[in-house]
């Protein structure tokens, strides 16, 4: 898929229930040529993010401080915060949105995975989405009703690499080759992924990759692997899967396994995290 084919709008809306806050579900590829496509005073009571493929403008928060917004920045529209999005008219603006329900936002950024302290943020990535960007967006158009809960599972795995990839950016935004191992570890949801598979897609020796690795993030990569997957077991199971569920998407052969790997990195077994959330 090329920008060329990107119409001027391509996008979905759906919902999840019947409170449009609370449960839309939407993305799509949108093109903004002219000055009239920026937007002055915005707000919305559900949460938004977007990436910019494809050219550059201005984000103007709610304290009137002002960001400059370029190809390759995931810029973010928090509920309930006004804000403006100002876009250069050169006719050159692509971009991929992504909106969520009040509800995932929330928990999403209790998991530490939504940073709600900076509204655009710099990833090392921008092209590399647009297939994944186009197979969901042709997935949630198809979709019946009753499949849309498994899609936001799909559209919440997105966000968390688009995110992921923001945080190691900022911590090694000249280090390509780390911030590509995390890109690929952030797709992976098996316990059973081999990391000698990503030193060798990197073209690196694998006791090397695993130094570097561990030198730019602070961790292990079979530990940065765990955490990813502990993260969307938390994210699957607030969903209200069940933990046999959760334990086999996840490619843990049984619950035991999974449930020791749970509580050695939460600190309590599934079933206890999830009462303690619902309280």
């Amino acid at each position: 898929m090329k920008y060329d084919d990107i119409k001027e709008n391509d996008v979905v809306y759906r919902c999840i229930g019947d409170d449009f806050d609370q449960g839309i579900l939407s993305c799509g590829f949108m093109r903004k040529r002219t000055a009239d496509r920026s937007q002055y005073d915005f707000k919305i009571e559900y949460y938004s993010c977007f990436l910019i493929l494809q050219g550059k403008g201005r984000f103007i928060s709610q304290d009137g401080t002002v960001m400059p917004m370029k190809a390759g920045d995931l810029v973010q529209r928090l509920p309930g915060r006004l804000h403006s999005t100002e876009i250069e008219p050169d006719g050159e603006w692509i971009e991929f949105y992504i909106s969520v329900g009040y509800p995932v936002y929330h928990y999403l950024k209790t998991l530490g995975i939504i940073n709600s302290d900076k509204e655009v943020q710099a990833t090392p990535i921008a092209s590399d989405y647009i297939f994944d960007f186009a197979a969901l967006l042709n997935h949630l158009k198809g979709a019946v009703d009753e499949g849309l809960p498994y899609l936001l599972m799909r559209v919440q795995e997105l966000m968390i690499r688009l995110h992921g990839s923001v945080h190691y950016s900022q911590r090694e935004h000249n280090n390509h080759k780390i911030s590509k191992a995390c890109q690929l570890i952030g797709g992976s949801n098996d316990i059973h992924y081999d990391m000698k598979e990503i030193a060798a897609a990197l073209n690196m020796g694998y006791e090397n990759f695993r130094k570097h690795f561990k030198a730019v993030t602070g961790v292990s990569p079979q530990r940065y692997h765990i955490e990813h997957l502990m993260k969307q077991a938390k994210m699957m199971l607030l969903s209200g899967l069940p933990i046999k569920h959760v334990a086999s998407s996840l490619g843990y052969g049984d619950i035991y396994s999974f449930t020791k790997q749970f509580t050695k990195s939460a600190g309590m077994p599934p079933g206890r995290y999830i009462r303690n959330r619902k309280r």
